[in-house]
């Protein structure tokens, strides 16, 4: 049997018809064949491209968008900064006055103890103004100035809310003794709080009787505060000072920067915070650790306390 299929394939001809039909079939697949292939490459790179292009408008939109929000609000904050940095300043060197011990005669105004009020709600105003605008915004895709800018507005309010970076993880968070719960703290900017800016000090003291109900938690944290308590409330006052004096540094005018004498100063001066890794630990958390100036005041820390 094998040898009759041989001897039929050794004598088969290919006629000139047959050599040209099968020509045409074979053109006819390779043709259609390949206008799939080119058809399918050629939207599937279409598609790419146009998924590549969407992406890149997108964060080209949101980057601009966000640094739209962070130029409009930018010299506003850096102004309460500086302002509350000029009184925390002179707070460590004039504690000893008790110009803070006002014992709960809240309602009349007390200017050195009001004043510091206003000034730590006209900071926090302004983030809460800023982090408003930006809420529908993609801050992840921000540039990486703009993301660490984005990074020191959640610090601040940590300062004063976070209760494990100074207490530990085994504090008891059913209690807002030396700090605040976040959410009632994120409610108190909102007394100064207007549409196109926050009150002047003036207007604050004008409704103090009605503001004071509002701010109580704030006066009683503040009223008689001092490094030489035995409490956490100096601690974390002493913290968001240095946090403020970084985020100048980083982002302020040359004359509101602070050199690294006077950084030193701020961190022995009227003492040295048993905190400070701490303080540390929370900028790392949120990957700051490798920002310039606070790798500069990590430098000076490290000549006072042990970070290991």
């Amino acid at each position: 049997m094998n040898e009759q299929i041989k001897t039929v394939i050794e004598h088969y001809t290919i006629s000139s018809f047959q050599v040209a039909w099968i020509s045409v079939v074979v053109s006819v697949v390779v043709s259609v064949a390949t206008f799939f292939i080119t058809n399918w490459l050629k939207n599937y790179f279409a598609n790419k491209l146009l998924q590549r292009n969407l992406e890149t408008e997108h964060t080209f939109t949101q980057r601009k968008k966000i640094k739209e929000v962070l130029a409009k609000y930018k010299v506003h904050l850096l102004t309460a900064c500086e302002d509350l940095n000029h009184r925390c300043w002179n707070f460590a060197n004039t504690y000893n006055n008790d110009w803070l011990v006002i014992k709960g005669t809240y309602g009349k105004e007390a200017y050195y103890f009001h004043s510091f009020i206003y000034r730590i709600l006209v900071v926090f105003a302004w983030i809460k103004k800023i982090q408003k605008e930006m809420i529908y915004l993609d801050t992840t895709i921000a540039s990486k100035e703009d993301l660490e800018f984005i990074k020191f507005l959640r610090i601040f309010p940590k300062i004063f809310c976070d209760l494990t970076f100074i207490e530990g993880k085994e504090a008891d968070g059913n209690y807002s003794v030396d700090h605040f719960f976040k959410n009632k703290f994120e409610l108190l900017p909102d007394c100064i709080i207007k549409d196109d800016g926050v009150k002047s000090y003036s207007e604050f003291i004008k409704n103090l009787t009605n503001t004071q109900v509002e701010l109580t938690e704030l006066f009683k944290y503040i009223d008689g505060i001092s490094p030489t308590e035995n409490r956490n409330r100096w601690t974390r006052l002493h913290l968001l000072h240095l946090t403020i004096i970084v985020f100048l540094n980083n982002y302020g005018y040359d004359f509101q920067q602070t050199n690294e004498t006077k950084l030193e100063e701020v961190i022995t001066k009227p003492k040295i915070s048993p905190y400070l890794k701490n303080y540390f630990t929370l900028l790392n958390e949120y990957h700051l650790d490798q920002n310039v100036e606070i790798k500069k005041l990590e430098k000076i820390a490290k000549q006072y306390i042990e970070f290991h």
